[in-house]
């Protein structure tokens, strides 16, 4: 690297993470933020004296080295609490508990029969169904579909994973690969789905069964421990990349040369600023599809609207697929007596939706799901934004990250975090793959 510096775009917490250990070892570093401030996603907002994230954030630690990070080194042991998951699924107009597979109690009896009997042919306990089903887009490995078919069955896929997930990812499950599942999608076995049936378990499930959350402020309180300890310049964004020459133009004026770039801008967009790539990178670039999202937020005054964390909603006759509680993560962060709640309505360029009507037709949906009433008191709303808030995981997807991330190597520039890996991750991830840029 010689004399010249690391450049990190972006002031997410991979980028942060890169800044803190990039000190650590002493690397002369200049980390930029297009934002007004450092945090990226892991942001809150305070309106009326309700606290807004940008959609609900939960810190899960499975690593003893995010544990001592954030714990420790950031000195937030008394700034967290810890929360056990309490989510819920509303579907036939009522609400039942989540995740949806392995809690059919409280559902119609004919739609539970239907989902115990589907399970038990995909896993051969039964005859499989005669019926024929849909060919997959994906020829030569499984789909997501095809996935939740053979193991879930017929009827927890046509009542939950179908249209919950096309709702979220804006595609149909048969356009999906398994890539993204890992830890986050629940396989209980028979006996669990049979249990979940009969009785009114409640037993955590899944990779966000406990998880850690800010007793005040919201998520933020994570990034601004990191922020603190690192020289970050925001409103300030990379207008091109030159990597014969390794600089950076930004939207200063200014033209940074750099020994390594580090880069956690969504990775399309990383590829537009380089304006000399080669053909099959800015092909590939193009081919990469992603979700976004519209969080709606709400500011309740007069009462508390839930005691639920959060609600996944798959049907087509509500606008939002998942709606949730601040105030049940922490009680600090809506005045008390209130509320602060938040829903998600998925959007993308084949699937456009009116943002100025959005937050009545939220209201509308609230009220239709009775948890919100016509005479509660409105003290707050924002609105958040959310671009390729979830990459989709289709038939291009990991060829083409794999062609520019190679290519980016070549080049000395690194690209990565969430955006930049073009990926499903979670914040821990996002934290180490941050540190390891800069290795």
């Amino acid at each position: 690297m010689g004399t010249r510096p690391l450049v990190i775009l972006g002031a997410g917490l991979a980028g942060l993470s890169a800044a803190y250990h990039a000190r650590k070892q002493g690397q002369a570093y200049y980390c930029f933020e297009a934002q007004d401030r450092p945090g990226g996603l892991v942001r809150s907002e305070q309106v009326n004296g309700f606290s807004f994230d940008y959609t609900g954030h939960l810190l899960h630690m499975r690593e003893e080295r995010t544990q001592h990070l954030v714990l420790r080194e950031l000195a937030l042991k008394d700034a967290f609490v810890p929360v056990q998951r309490d989510s819920w699924v509303y579907s036939f107009g009522r609400f039942t508990r989540g995740p949806f597979q392995s809690n059919l109690f409280g559902l119609p009896p004919a739609v539970v029969r239907e989902c115990l009997e589907g399970a038990l042919r995909a896993q051969g306990a039964l005859p499989p169904s005669k019926k024929k089903r849909r060919p997959s887009s994906r020829p030569g490995f499984s789909s997501f579909e095809d996935f939740n078919l053979g193991y879930f069955g017929e009827g927890i896929y046509k009542h939950f994973m179908e249209p919950y997930n096309t709702k979220l990812w804006g595609v149909h499950p048969s356009e999906m690969s398994t890539e993204f599942m890992g830890r986050f999608v629940p396989k209980p076995s028979l006996a669990q789905m049979f249990e979940g049936a009969l009785f009114d378990v409640g037993k955590p499930q899944g990779y966000n069964a406990n998880f850690i959350y800010p007793k005040k402020i919201g998520i933020e309180v994570l990034s601004r421990a990191l922020a603190r300890r690192v020289a970050v310049r925001s409103r300030v964004r990379a207008i091109s990349v030159d990597p014969r020459h390794r600089s950076v133009t930004l939207s200063d004026g200014q033209t940074m040369a750099f020994g390594r770039l580090v880069s956690t801008m969504a990775l399309p967009a990383l590829v537009a600023c380089i304006h000399d790539a080669p053909p099959s990178v800015k092909k590939a670039a193009a081919r990469l599809r992603a979700s976004s999202v519209l969080n709606v937020n709400l500011g309740i005054s007069n009462r508390n609207v839930s005691t639920k964390q959060w609600v996944y909603v798959p049907g087509p006759e509500l606008p939002f697929y998942r709606v949730g509680f601040y105030h049940n993560f922490a009680k600090a962060l809506a005045p008390k007596g209130g509320s602060s709640v938040y829903a998600e309505m998925s959007y993308s360029k084949d699937r456009p939706i009116d943002k100025r009507a959005a937050p009545e037709a939220v209201k509308a949906g609230l009220r239709r799901m009775g948890l919100l009433r016509k005479s509660d008191t409105i003290a707050a709303q924002w609105v958040a934004d959310i671009e390729n808030a979830y990459v989709v995981y289709d038939a291009h997807r990991t060829a083409s990250v794999n062609t520019i991330q190679a290519w980016l190597r070549e080049q000395n520039i690194v690209s990565t975090g969430r955006w930049g890996n073009w990926e499903y991750a979670a914040m821990e991830d996002a934290i180490w793959q941050g540190a390891l840029a800069i290795s």
